[in-house]
């Protein structure tokens, strides 16, 4: 089955038995952090990346994200931090004769880390990804993570 990006399944590998089609990506990307206080952190990014699939069309890929951080919530060390933005999705491909919709793949994401000690923390963190494959048909993703950091 190949891995595609909106459906295109231009955008395959070798590795999968598929030709591959020679590439030239131009990305360009800005990023920021404003820390106005010791507590909150904003921060996001932007990045768009120009495609050419040679001798098969032109596309153009699209993430960007805002990031919300808040130190030491509850007690010192710990950190709350959240993020929406969108996960990297295909805005159009020129001569490619496979249509596809624009459905904006979001990715919001919340975790705490709770610090034990000066030495082990643990945190918890959700992920919900909305249209994954850039298809709003497909059934969300959830995914539920939980590290523990030791620091010796």
């Amino acid at each position: 089955m190949p891995i595609s990006l909106a459906g295109q399944d231009l955008l395959t590998g070798e590795n999968l038995g598929v030709p591959q089609d020679p590439v030239v990506t131009n990305g360009y990307s800005a990023q920021f952090s404003w820390q106005p206080n010791s507590s909150f952190i904003l921060s996001g990014w932007f990045g768009t990346y120009y495609t050419r699939l040679i001798e098969r069309g032109d596309g153009n890929i699209l993430t960007y994200a805002l990031t919300f951080a808040f130190r030491d919530l509850g007690q010192d060390g710990n950190l709350l931090g959240l993020a929406i933005g969108a996960e990297p999705y295909l805005t159009h491909m020129g001569g490619n004769p496979q249509d596809f919709d624009v459905d904006v793949p979001l990715h919001i994401e919340a975790f705490y880390r709770h610090q034990l000690n000066d030495n082990i923390s643990i945190t918890p963190g959700i992920i919900w990804l909305t249209a994954p494959d850039q298809d709003a048909d497909n059934p969300d993703a959830v995914i539920a993570t939980l590290r523990t950091t030791f620091a010796f």
